[in-house]
């Protein structure tokens, strides 16, 4: 964290905390909007873990927020509390930002 006390690069677990929290929510309800247990949440809050790609996305939409933001790479906001970008047809979110990326290809197979 910073000295500040703002979650700083590297602090999902506290970052999520602090979205949730600025949202007025319980784990509980971030669990069921999410689509994750309440053990879990409380697992990413409070310790480093490892999260996949989904569950960021996931909790991301949950709290209204951005992948980047999460994972702190939104400089503008370091509490992760930026709107979601706005969904624009067939744009497909970009894993590494969770932002609007490409226009899917059609499937060949």
């Amino acid at each position: 964290m910073y000295g500040d006390g703002i979650p700083g690069p590297g602090d999902l677990g506290r970052r999520i905390a602090a979205r949730r929290q600025q949202l007025g929510w319980s784990r509980k309800q971030l669990a069921a909007k999410a689509g994750l247990s309440e053990s879990y949440v409380t697992f990413i809050e409070t310790h480093p873990a490892v999260v996949t790609m989904a569950c960021l996305v996931e909790l991301a939409d949950a709290l209204g927020t951005t992948v980047a933001a999460l994972l702190g790479a939104d400089s503008a906001d370091q509490a992760g509390a930026t709107t979601a970008p706005a969904r624009a047809g067939l744009w497909v979110a970009d894993p590494r930002t969770g932002l609007p990326g490409e226009r899917p290809l059609p499937s060949l197979g």
